[in-house]
């Protein structure tokens, strides 16, 4: 993802978006279940509202949430749905891509005041991307680093990016260790790099390419690591599992992935749902 044009002023309790078309979405919720990973401002830019369409998950039982920053000062453009949705969370944090601008000190002094200003639950989405190559793997290395120290200051867990760098996402949570643990958000990696991020006390959390062919690792990851350091994300608007594969993503379709993990893993629906609940509310107490 890249980061989002300026949106502007914003209504309190919601978003304006002039290019918003009229879609019709598709939902699988069972009451109970938690996205733990979704972009509102994304969703916005390609014509889903959240304004609009997060009252219709709530009403079909969606009991949680974390909505994710990706550049400085993008807070405020998304404290209203926790005004109004109090079980929606927020997180703040820079993206990789963040690294490429030059005013790097002037964009975590910004992050800063939106923590102190916010009721910021996590720093996220931050970490490495070593499929684009934003700026350069220093200052990639040198953003993440910065956060979470940043985290460490202020008490809060962290919701990790991780593409094609599992070895300097390594090294980096070795030397700068996240006192109160978080989220490896998309897991993307293989079973050894998942069990080595639990042991980090790390929560994995799977989206929506679970689904696709040629995920066979992801696959055995979400089968072996324990329940109770699982989580479920859509990462709207990107990633729809595969039975709406083409469609814009979004909270309304965390049933199936949901779906997936449970027949991988075996068991019932409900367990998966408890399991997940259980460990939302372990990592955030809300």
């Amino acid at each position: 993802m890249t980061p989002l044009q300026n949106l502007g002023s914003l209504p309190k309790y919601g978003m304006t978006n002039n290019n918003t078309k009229t879609i019709s979405i598709q939902t699988d919720i069972t009451p109970g279940m938690i996205d733990s990973h979704f972009h509102s401002l994304m969703m916005n830019e390609k014509g889903l509202n959240p304004e609009e369409f997060f009252p219709e998950y709530i009403k079909r039982g969606l009991s949680g949430g974390i909505d994710m920053g990706t550049r400085a000062g993008d807070t405020k453009e998304r404290a209203w749905i926790h005004e109004r949705f109090p079980q929606i969370l927020i997180a703040s944090g820079l993206y990789p891509s963040e690294a490429e601008n030059p005013r790097m000190i002037d964009r975590l002094d910004l992050l800063t005041v939106d923590l102190n200003t916010f009721p910021v639950a996590a720093l996220g989405e931050i970490g490495l991307d070593y499929h684009w190559n934003y700026a350069t793997p220093k200052l990639q290395k040198d953003l993440f680093s910065n956060q979470i120290q940043i985290a460490n200051h202020y008490d809060l867990p962290i919701i990790i990016h991780n593409r094609k760098a599992d070895q300097s996402v390594s090294e980096i949570l070795k030397a700068n260790r996240p006192e109160f643990g978080g989220i490896m958000h998309c897991f993307s990696s293989d079973y050894s790099f998942a069990k080595m991020s639990i042991d980090d006390g790390f929560y994995i959390s799977f989206a929506g390419n679970i689904s696709y062919k040629g995920s066979q690792a992801i696959r055995d990851a979400a089968q072996r690591i324990p329940l109770d350091r699982l989580l479920v994300e859509t990462d709207s608007p990107y990633l729809s599992p595969q039975k709406v594969r083409g469609q814009t993503n979004h909270p309304g379709h965390i049933g199936y992935i949901y779906q997936e993990i449970a027949a991988l893993r075996g068991i019932d629906l409900e367990r998966l749902i408890t399991a997940v609940r259980d460990n939302f509310y372990s990592l955030f107490i809300v």
